[in-house]
């Protein structure tokens, strides 16, 4: 038996080779203009969390040796 990648999601109904790579072009094309479309909302939710992340970190003291 090959083990389902996606555990947490119910199984796919089997497909033709033909309609996967109708829905997988779909699903590219989609992703590709919701990224062109919300390029700054997702750009920004990244930066924030990137500038967070960089403030909750403790700074190393100038008198601490890095070694």
């Amino acid at each position: 038996m090959i083990p389902y990648p996606c555990n947490d999601q119910p199984l796919l109904p089997p497909l033709s080779d033909e309609a996967a790579v109708t829905v997988l072009e779909f699903l590219q094309r989609f992703t590709e203009c919701f990224e062109s479309q919300y390029y700054g909302e997702i750009h920004r939710y990244y930066e924030e969390r990137s500038q967070a992340n960089m403030k909750a970190a403790d700074p190393p003291l100038a008198d601490d040796p890095l070694f």
